[in-house]
């Protein structure tokens, strides 16, 4: 007799905890979920980029425009102008 009113008494304990949670906790869930996943990645890339060799600067000096090529015509019989 005890056997089946511990089983009966865990049966609702296992069923009441079983229920799916409202759309609202899902929802906070996965906006935990998101935040957590962002800092992480946050987090990594700011180690990343201290840990990362400065590039070498290259400077190189600044020069006139560039010059622009001469524009030729092509005529319609195919030489040029």
């Amino acid at each position: 007799m005890a056997h089946i009113i511990l089983t009966a008494l865990l049966g609702q304990v296992a069923s009441n905890q079983l229920t799916p949670p409202d759309p609202g906790t899902v929802e906070q869930y996965g906006h935990l979920v998101i935040q957590a996943l962002v800092a992480i990645v946050t987090i990594w890339a700011t180690v990343r980029k201290a840990l990362q060799k400065p590039e070498a600067v290259v400077k190189i000096p600044a020069s006139a425009p560039a010059e622009t090529a001469p524009v030729t015509s092509v005529s319609t019989d195919g030489k040029a102008e």
